[in-house]
């Protein structure tokens, strides 16, 4: 589903709500419940293709980290037997190749990349006295970094819902 369908669909629903709905009710409270979900619906509507887009950005800067920490674990030839760096391998190739190969669900490729890279953060402190100092350095600070376009991506995404909700409640229709 295409994030401009979802976003037509939440604006029907609102106007559905409007036009079919609320002239139907004689209660002051339902009234006005149905008047602040409609306008809710209407506040979220854009909001949904700002959110994918953050999503993708978010998921190929996983994906990039990921891919740098699938390779500095291929290049470490000494650790070629390690059972956990190999397990660690499989899954983040598994996961990077999934990603790849299945149809576009931005939201379901966020939640496994993210799951990746909590595999990746908790393989790489097991391995982190095997691994030389430098590439453990590196790809930590990699790692800090998509984890804190994260939380950015967060933070931006409540602040908005936060200020939709409170200036669809406080103006008048």
């Amino acid at each position: 589903m295409s994030t401009p369908l979802i976003t037509l669909m939440l604006q029907r629903a609102a106007q559905a709500i409007e036009q079919v709905i609320i002239p139907d009710l004689t209660g002051a409270f339902a009234l006005e419940e149905a008047a602040h979900i409609a306008s809710m619906l209407r506040s979220l509507a854009p909001n949904v293709e700002e959110k994918c887009q953050e999503l993708r950005e978010e998921n190929e800067g996983m994906r990039e980290v990921l891919g740098k920490v699938l390779e500095a674990l291929h290049g470490e030839k000494a650790l070629s037997r390690n059972a956990i760096r190999n397990g660690l391998i499989a899954k983040l190739d598994h996961e990077l190749k999934k990603v790849e190969d299945g149809p576009p669900n931005v939201s379901q490729e966020n939640h496994d990349l993210r799951g990746a890279l909590v595999e990746a953060i908790r393989g790489l402190d097991i391995l982190r006295e095997d691994l030389p100092m430098e590439t453990m350095s590196s790809l930590r600070q990699q790692i800090r970094s998509v984890l804190r376009q994260q939380l950015d991506y967060v933070a931006a995404r409540r602040q908005a819902v936060w200020t939709s909700l409170v200036f669809s409640t406080d103006t008048p229709e």
